[in-house]
């Protein structure tokens, strides 16, 4: 049986390694990692020393951060070896770890990876999402009136959510890679759930544009967290329904805000405006949820506590084929530089900014139809994420996707407006709302087309300021104090220059779409060529995009292969060596 991955020796891993660099990756526990940051912290504050002294006690950090990585990386070894080596997983076991078993001689079930963790992820999504609109509610009970917002105070309090986050980013992808993941996400949890408590005792705008930035900033990293925690626990084939269920969220809790805030509204009290009972009632829920999953929200599978050590093994075997690898928290300038160079990150940027449609609610009853849109996020999300799993291929279902709002702009633009017309302006926003599904599907294909930690983190800010560009621009579109409109009062109801730079946007959507495929096949080629030359076999078979119960048969075709053209039997060797898709030749890039 061929070994799918290698293990270096901890002698091998440290000579590549360089000792000034003090920033690692443990697999032994989350306890361990913030140690030699301690030790350097330490060093560093004490800036009163000579320069000798300070050479002298810098070699001592280094020796012991080298000291420690070398035992770290002996667990390591010593841990899969002493539970059997590695070895092929089965479907059964698979299975196991993914799904709610009994094990044999076990009394209790275990929770496994997708009742464990995606429940978590779902309602940290929701509460997000729930307190992030709860704004939008609240405008239908008074709250320009109670809190003595004048002019366009309401829209900058929109906007400066999405200022927030675009200023934020910059820190979002840093922490994502220097910081735990479970430790950044719970901390962004909790002080967004506080920000939006503290913001239910503002009675003024420049109080509330404080509380709502502070909101952004906190939630700035909740999606792009989440697209790597996916990319860190499920094959490529079952991200995106993963994906797109947490991102579902969106729409359910466009329909149970709506029903909240409809009874929420209604509470008689001369003690609290009805948008200080919103702002409360989201808050204090988000803050009660953030408790429990500071303590169950794991890390990463190496070190998740509600997987045995045999489970953790097989957690990693599910991913390896991934080639996409484990959380890195060594931060590499070198995968920020390879980012930024890479043609295909522009193209995941130019699609995250294919979208400027305004939004917002006029009246009571508008809240309630809010409830339909929301239906039709999750069902569009869902139906995208079973054909990419169906046919595995994501740019045909993508850009399929992307006619719907096409289409929706275009009969915008040609619909005549009057009270005869309204079943049918009702009819096209609710076809629009396809658009909801784009950007969990293009998270997706990304993050399923990209490796390297960093290489990552830093996409995950990429796409995300694109966004928030778009998010920036939407609650701005009628505002007189912005220069460049697109909805302009004048044209009012057709909207004609709004209409005219959506219909352009999405057409630039659905060609990159197109384009990018295109590349993406280009890569794979090259990589089949890459690997002919280092004498491997050219076709590999890319078990990430397939069903577990297929994995046995394909591995013992690909052993045939490999055989018949005297190709070497190693496979997904750079898996988990924080290597970026475009150095590794045995990455299979998704189309």
């Amino acid at each position: 049986m061929s070994q799918e991955l290698h293990i270096h020796t901890p002698k091998e891993e440290a000579s590549h390694i360089d000792d000034s660099k003090l920033a690692i990756t443990t697999d032994a526990g989350d306890s361990h990692e913030s140690q030699p940051q301690r030790h350097t912290l330490a060093f560093l504050s004490r800036n009163k020393k000579t320069r000798q002294e300070q050479e002298e006690e810098a070699a001592k950090v280094n020796h012991r951060t080298m000291t420690y990585l070398r035992v770290e990386l002996t667990k390591r070894k010593d841990f899969i070896e002493s539970h059997g080596g590695l070895r092929d997983i089965t479907e059964q076991e698979s299975t196991r770890v993914q799904w709610k078993v009994r094990r044999q001689g076990a009394s209790v079930a275990e929770q496994q990876i997708d009742r464990f963790l995606m429940p978590m992820m779902m309602y940290m999504y929701f509460l997000q999402q729930l307190d992030k609109s709860a704004l939008g509610y609240s405008v239908l009970f008074g709250i320009q009136t109670d809190a003595h917002l004048v002019g366009q105070q309401y829209a900058w309090l929109n906007s400066i959510v999405y200022f927030a986050q675009l200023v934020c980013q910059p820190l979002s992808v840093y922490a994502l890679v220097v910081f735990p993941l479970n430790r950044w996400i719970c901390t962004c949890f909790t002080g967004w759930s506080v920000s939006l408590v503290i913001m239910a005792a503002m009675t003024g705008f420049p109080g509330l544009m404080v509380m709502r930035f502070f909101l952004g900033a906190f939630e700035a990293t909740i999606a792009p967290t989440f697209v790597i925690v996916t990319s860190m626990w499920w094959t490529r084939r079952e991200q995106p329904l993963r994906v797109n269920i947490w991102f579902s969220m969106n729409g359910i809790a466009g329909i149970v805000g709506s029903l909240a805030t409809y009874g929420l509204g209604h509470i008689p009290t001369d003690k609290l405006h009805s948008y200080q009972i919103i702002f409360l009632f989201c808050g204090l829920l988000s803050f009660l949820m953030s408790i429990p999953t500071w303590f169950l929200f794991p890390a990463r599978p190496s070190t998740a506590r509600f997987l045995t050590t045999d489970e953790k093994l097989i957690a990693l075997e599910r991913i390896r084929a991934n080639n996409t690898g484990e959380h890195n928290q060594e931060f590499k300038w070198s995968q920020v530089k390879e980012c930024l160079l890479d043609l295909k990150t522009w193209g995941w940027v130019i699609m995250s900014k294919g979208r400027l449609c305004s939004n917002g609610v006029a009246n009571f009853q508008t809240i309630l139809y809010n409830m339909i849109p929301g239906v039709i996020i999750i069902v569009s999300n869902l139906v995208t994420a079973y054909l990419i799993m169906r046919f595995k291929k994501k740019s045909p279902v993508i850009f399929v996707a992307s006619l719907f709002p096409l289409a929706s702009a275009v009969a915008l633009y040609i619909l005549p407006r009057g009270v005869q017309y309204k079943h049918s302006l009702l009819a096209v926003y609710f076809v629009l709302q396809v658009l909801g599904c784009l950007t969990a599907n293009i998270m997706g294909w990304a993050f399923a087309n990209t490796a390297g930690h960093t290489k990552k983190s830093t996409l995950t800010g990429m796409i995300f300021v694109g966004l928030t560009v778009g998010n920036i621009v939407g609650p701005q579109n009628f505002s007189k104090l912005t220069k460049s409109q697109l909805y302009l009062a004048k044209e009012s109801p057709y909207y004609y220059t709004g209409l005219k730079a959506n219909l352009v946007l999405f057409c630039v959507f659905s060609a990159t779409v197109v384009l990018q495929a295109a590349y993406l096949g280009f890569l794979n080629r090259r990589n089949v060529a890459r690997r002919r030359a280092l004498g491997k076999s050219g076709e590999a078979v890319d078990l990430s995009l397939e069903a577990s119960s297929k994995w046995a048969g394909l591995r013992a075709a690909q052993a045939q292969t490999d055989t018949t053209t005297g190709g070497v039997t190693q496979h997904n060797t750079k898996a988990f060596d924080d290597c970026t898709d475009l150095q590794n030749e045995d990455f299979v890039y998704s189309l």
